[in-house]
C-alpha cells in the first residue's frame, strides 16, 4: 500500500510546517505552558498538529495505490460428445459406465493441481459430466469452442480434452472453428470406424410450400453400406396411404440411389409424406429407415400482372424473377392486347404506362380506384401529363423526351423491408438507368428505397420508392433497363438468385395486404423436435392501442386428437408462449382471448420435424480427431488410454500457474477510519483541555 499524490514535494512540507505553527502558536505560548504544564502542553500539541497536518493534506487530494497478487491455476476442459451417433456403436454401453467413470477420475486427478471444468455436447452445451445419455440430436464442435471461447477468454486455459467419435452436422469443421484460444487440445477416439451393414435414407428433399391442384417435387436419397446386390422397398405413404412404391438394389458395398417422384396437393394445410426403406438382416440401426416430410399446401398463389405499353427487356426481367418465386403466379400482357379483369391480380406492375396519347390510363385509374397494389416503371414511351393526373405522390413536369442515366444506390436507413449486404453491393455496382429529364416531385410520406447517385454525389431523389394512396401501396421504378442489373447480377454472382430476391421482397411488400386484426398470433409452423415450441402474440383495442393485461389461452391438438392447454405471458408489450419439446408430427392450435366483452379467436397448424442427422453418419472419423490435436499441439488417445493424459499434461512446462497483479487506485479522504481518527484526536483534545480548566 503507497500513498501517491500529484501535488509537489514542498506542498506536503507546507502541510507539516502548517500543523506545526498551527500546534506551536496554540500551545507553546507562555500563557499556556504555565497553563498546561510542559507535557500536557506536548501532548495537546501533538493532537492538534496531527489534526491540522491530516486535513491540510486531504486538500492535495492524496491516493492509496494497492497492488493485489493473484494466482491462478491453469483451466483444464473436459468435454464430452452427447449425440445420438455414439449410442449406435457395440461399444455404447461401456460409454455411459467404464468409460464416464474413467472420465471422472481424470477430472479427480487432474482437480489436484488445477482448475478442471467439465462440459458435455451435442445440440446443447451443459456443464458436468452427469447429463451424459448419448441422445442429443445433433453434434456442434464450433458451438462448444465458441462456448469456450467466450467463457475463457484471456483466463489461463491450460489444456482441452474433447472425447468424441468425431461426426459433426452442424456448425463449422472444428479444425478451422479453433482459432481464438492458444491451449492444446486432446481428442479421446470413440465410436467405430468400421463400416457396418446399414441401409437408410440419407435426404428427403421436397419444397415446403406447395399449391392446391399443383404439382410438387419430392427427391427421396436412399443409401446402403455393405449391402451390395440387396434390395429394399422405397415407399411414400400419406395420411395411411401408399402414394408411391419402388424396389431400389444396391450395386456396391457403399452405393446411394435417387429417385425423384411428383404428388398432387389435393388437401390445404399442413400435409405430412412418410418415406420408409424396408429392413434388412443385420442392420446396426432401422432408426434410419424411415424419414417424415412436410408440405404446407396453400389454397392459391398471389398473382401478379405486368401490364405493358409495348415488348421491353424489362418485362422478360421482372417476369423471370417474379417466376422464380413459387408464391406467385405471373402474367405478361400488351395493354392493347389486354382484355382480361384487372381484379383477379393481387399486383399490377404497369410497363410505362399511362403511354403515349394516354394509352392504358382507364385502366390504370381502374386499378387505382380499386385499390389494387401497383408498380410503375417509368419510361421515354410514359406520358407524364396523363400521369401527373393520377394523384399517386409522384409526379414528372417539364419532360421533353429526354433521359439521363442515372446510377443507384440504397438509401441509408431504409426499413420496409430487410436488405441484405449482397443486395446494396448489387445496386451500388448496377448499370446505371434510363431516366426521364425533368423536374421530379415526390411525397413527403414516400419511402425511398433506391436513390440516384450522380456521379459522386449522393442526391435524395428517389430511382426505386413506395407510397400510399388511401392505404393502397404504389411502387415506382423512376426509370427503364432494370434488365441491365440482372445480367450484371448474374455476371457478378454466377446466379440469379440476388436480383430474384430483390424483386420478390419488393413483390412481397406491395402485394401483401396488411394486418388489421385486432389479435394476432405469429409463430413458425415448423419447428425442428429439438426446439421448444413457442409463439408471440399481439392484442389490440378498437384504436389498435396495444392491451396487455388480458388472459390468452392456446389448445395445441396432436394428430390423435389429445389437447394440450397453455396460457400466454405478457412480456415488454406482447404476449410470449413456451409450449416446451413435442413429439414428431402435425398439430393444430386455437388461441383465444375476450376483449371488451367480444370472444377473439385465432387458428392455426405446425409441425414438428424430426432431425435424423446422427443417423445418417454413424462412421467414426478418427483422422479428423487426430488433425484436431495435432494441429494445436496436442494428440489423440483412445478411451482406454484416458488415465495417460495426467502425466502428457502435467509435463507440459507452460501449463503452470499464472500471477496476476491488480492495481488499484482509492482516494485517502474515502478512508473512513480517517475520519474517526480525527474526530478521535479532536475529542481526546477536548477533554484533556476541559480536565485541565480551560475550554
Amino acid at each position: 500500500m503507497t500513498i501517491i499524490t500529484d501535488a509537489p514535494s514542498w506542498l506536503i512540507l507546507a502541510c507539516i510546517l502548517m500543523g506545526a505553527v498551527y500546534a506551536g502558536a496554540l500551545y507553546f505560548r507562555d500563557r499556556f505552558n504555565r497553563t498546561y504544564g510542559s507535557r500536557l502542553a506536548g501532548l495537546l500539541a501533538a493532537m492538534r498538529f496531527g489534526v491540522v497536518t491530516l486535513i491540510a493534506f486531504f486538500l492535495l487530494k492524496p491516493l492509496i495505490k494497492t497492488i493485489q497478487r493473484e494466482v491462478e491455476k491453469p483451466i483444464i476442459i473436459i468435454a464430452q460428445d452427447n449425440s445420438q451417433s455414439l449410442s449406435l456403436v457395440k461399444d455404447s454401453a461401456m460409454y455411459k459406465t467404464t468409460y464416464l467413470d474413467q472420465l471422472k477420475s481424470l477430472k479427480d486427478a487432474l482437480g489436484e493441481d488445477y482448475d478442471v471444468r467439465s462440459y458435455s455436447f451435442g445440440d446443447q452445451i451443459r456443464e458436468g459430466l452427469d447429463s451424459i445419455s448419448l441422445q442429443e440430436k445433433e453434434t456442434n464442435f464450433s458451438g462448444l469452442l465458441e462456448e469456450i471461447n467466450t467463457k475463457f477468454a484471456g483466463r489461463n486455459l491450460g489444456a482441452l480434452i474433447i472425447g468424441s467419435d468425431g461426426i459433426y452436422n452442424k456448425g463449422s469443421n472444428p479444425i478451422y472453428a479453433y482459432n481464438k484460444l492458444n491451449a492444446p487440445v486432446y481428442t479421446v477416439a470413440l465410436g467405430d470406424t468400421t463400416v457396418r451393414k446399414d441401409a437408410l435414407i440419407a435426404e428427403v428433399a421436397a419444397n415446403r410450400l406447395a399449391y392446391l391442384n399443383n404439382k410438387f417435387p419430392i427427391s427421396i436419397s436412399v443409401e446402403g453400406r455393405k449391402c451390395a446386390g440387396e434390395t429394399v422397398q422405397v415407399t411414400v405413404s400419406h395420411k395411411g396411404n401408399t402414394v408411391f412404391s419402388q424396389p431400389v438394389t444396391f450395386d456396391g458395398n457403399r452405393s446411394s440411389k435417387t429417385i425423384d417422384l411428383t404428388q398432387d396437393a389435393k388437401t390445404v394445410g399442413l400435409q405430412k409424406y412418410t418415406v420408409t426403406i424396408s429392413n434388412l438382416n443385420g442392420e446396426i440401426t432401422y432408426a434410419n429407415n424411415r424419414k417424415d416430410v412436410f408440405i404446407e399446401v396453400l389454397d392459391s398463389r398471389q398473382k401478379v400482372l405486368i401490364l405493358a405499353s409495348s415488348p421491353h427487356p424489362d418485362v422478360n426481367a421482372m417476369r423471370e424473377a417474379i417466376a422464380s418465386n413459387d408464391a406467385y403466379s405471373i402474367s405478361t400482357e400488351l395493354v392493347s392486347k389486354f382484355n382480361g379483369n384487372i381484379n383477379d391480380y393481387n399486383l399490377i406492375i404497369f410497363h410505362q404506362l399511362p403511354s403515349s396519347g394516354s394509352q392504358g390510363l382507364n385502366l390504370v385509374k381502374n386499378a387505382i380506384d380499386q385499390n389494387i397494389p401497383s408498380l410503375f416503371i417509368w419510361g421515354a414511351n410514359t406520358d407524364f401529363n396523363a400521369f401527373n393526373t393520377l394523384g399517386l405522390g409522384y409526379a414528372l413536369s417539364g419532360y421533353r423526351n429526354t433521359n439521363t442515366d442515372i446510377n443507384a444506390a440504397v438509401m441509408e436507413g431504409y426499413s420496409l423491408f430487410q436488405i441484405e449486404k449482397i443486395t446494396a453491393d448489387l445496386i451500388a455496382t448496377a448499370p446505371p438507368l434510363s431516366v426521364p429529364f425533368g423536374d421530379f416531385e415526390v411525397s413527403p410520406g414516400a419511402n425511398i428505397f433506391v436513390r440516384q447517385q450522380v456521379g459522386q454525389i449522393s442526391t435524395s431523389k428517389p430511382l426505386i420508392a413506395f407510397n400510399k394512396k388511401n392505404e393502397n401501396k404504389i411502387g415506382l421504378i423512376a426509370g427503364e433497363g432494370i434488365w441491365r442489373w440482372r445480367i450484371n447480377a448474374f455476371r457478378q454472382f454466377e446466379t440469379h438468385d440476388v436480383f430474384n430476391g430483390m424483386v420478390s421482397k419488393m413483390v412481397q411488400y406491395l402485394a401483401s395486404k396488411e394486418d388489421k386484426s385486432l389479435f394476432r398470433v405469429n409463430g413458425p409452423t415448423d419447428f425442428p423436435e429439438n426446439i421448444a415450441i413457442s409463439f408471440d402474440a399481439e392484442l389490440y383495442n378498437a384504436s389498435y392501442e396495444a392491451v396487455i393485461d388480458k388472459e390468452i389461452s392456446m389448445v395445441i391438438k396432436n394428430e390423435e386428437g389429445r389437447e394440450f392447454p397453455y396460457t400466454f405471458s405478457p412480456l415488454n408489450g406482447r404476449y410470449k408462449l413456451n409450449a416446451g419439446s413435442l413429439p414428431v408430427g402435425n398439430y393444430t392450435y386455437v388461441a383465444s382471448t375476450v376483449s371488451e366483452g367480444q370472444t377473439l379467436k385465432e387458428i392455426g397448424e405446425f409441425s414438428v420435424s424430426p432431425l435424423q442427422a446422427e443417423l445418417t453418419n454413424t462412421i467414426a472419423d478418427h483422422k479428423l480427431l487426430a488433425q484436431f490435436a495435432r494441429e494445436n499441439g496436442g494428440e489423440m488417445v483412445y478411451p482406454d488410454a484416458v488415465n495417460s493424459l495426467v502425466e502428457k499434461i502435467k509435463a507440459r512446462e507452460e501449463i503452470t500457474s499464472v500471477s496476476y497483479e491488480t492495481k488499484q487506485l482509492n482516494d485517502l479522504i474515502n478512508f473512513r477510519w480517517l475520519l474517526f481518527l480525527i474526530l478521535l484526536l479532536l475529542g481526546g483534545e477536548w477533554l484533556l483541555r476541559k480536565r485541565a480548566g480551560t475550554y
